[in-house]
């Protein structure tokens, strides 16, 4: 046996059992379940008080797992049941009190089983969910990398020991959920040794065991599972990931050739601009040397003009003075004319 199962099992011993019963036989839990359930053993236990914080404690648990949304009817048969065991002990029938406290406890522990797979079960939707979207996303194969766990069977038309041993020789469950099902066994047993009167509560009792068995061990592989599921999450989204930096890469060499382009274009446009106002300045420059060339022949001839006007006055007034006849005026110049073409 494996020695943590054995130490548990050891410390429940000594939980449980009075100090006149440290040394039971090798189950404890079986033999303690024969003797709560013995009504005419009842004197000989103390009161149940270890129980009935169990129970307490199991009914505390299942309310921090959330039972009382997930798992209603549990969680409320269970807090009726420890509300009978105080009352049975309250009133000092301490054997009732023990029963009750006993499967209250049970089923506790059956709604916080129960909650969990739930939780569980949701969260293994949610991550299909997910990963089917990132496949379609990324247009790979929707193949699963992890086996989907296997669905919870309904065994209400077993007896409890027919659905433990159906969940022993499960090869899916192999090696999960020892330890509830180690309760479960010793449960299963102590319905085996108990009287006619006390068999209904035993069986209550064993299946509730035999439930929290079979949720414990289909939890473990939806935990399995789930991991399975967050590695290939992984996975999708480091290829994800990947696909988007090449896009951003692809994106940012677009843009800088965009840019380089731009950057060319402007660099033409602004030589052909320099190009046009240099070819402007140097027609303005032509335009400018042209005007003042004509400007200078054009002084220069009223220059001259202007000295045989002189001249021509200076003549005339020495003929005057001398008592000649006057010289005639001299003519102006008359503007000069194109030729034109004689018409054949």
């Amino acid at each position: 046996m494996n020695r943590s199962f054995a130490y548990s099992r050891e410390r429940r011993h000594r939980r449980y059992a009075p100090v006149s019963t440290a040394r039971l036989p090798v189950r404890p839990l079986v033999a303690i379940l024969s003797c709560a359930l013995a009504l005419a053993a009842c004197a000989t236990l103390p009161p149940p008080t270890a129980e009935l914080a169990a129970a307490r404690q199991a009914l505390a648990a299942a309310g921090d797992a959330d039972a009382a949304q997930y798992a209603p009817q549990d969680y409320e048969s269970a807090r009726n049941e420890l509300q009978q065991a105080q009352s049975a002990m309250a009133a000092g029938d301490d054997a009732a009190a023990r029963v009750a406290a006993l499967v209250a406890a049970a089923g506790g522990d059956l709604a916080r089983a129960r909650s969990r797979a739930v939780v569980l079960d949701n969260d293994y939707a949610q991550r299909r969910a997910e990963i089917s979207r990132l496949r379609a996303q990324l247009q790979v194969d929707d193949t699963d990398a992890a086996p989907a766990p296997p669905a919870l069977q309904d065994g209400d038309a077993m007896t409890p020991g027919m659905r433990l041993q159906a969940l022993e020789t499960d090869p899916r469950y192999a090696g999960v959920g020892a330890y509830e099902r180690l309760r479960a066994e010793q449960a299963v047993q102590a319905v085996a040794i108990a009287k006619s009167r006390d068999r209904p509560a035993a069986l209550v009792l064993a299946s509730r065991r035999v439930g929290v068995a079979e949720l414990a061990a289909h939890g473990e592989l939806v935990e399995r599972a789930i991991r399975g599921l967050d590695q290939v999450r992984g996975d999708l989204l480091l290829e994800a990931s990947r696909r988007e930096a090449d896009r951003a890469r692809q994106e940012a060499e677009r843009l800088r050739l965009q840019a380089q382009i731009q950057a060319e274009e402007t660099e033409r446009l602004r030589a052909a601009a320099e190009a046009e106002a240099t070819a402007r300045q140097q027609a303005e420059d032509v335009i400018i040397d042209v005007g003042g060339e004509q400007a200078e022949k054009l002084k220069a001839a009223r220059d001259r003009d202007a000295e045989l006007a002189r001249q021509e006055a200076e003549l005339l007034q020495a003929q005057q003075a001398a008592g000649g006849t006057p010289a005639p005026a001299r003519a102006a110049p008359k503007a000069t004319s194109k030729p034109t073409k004689k018409k054949k």
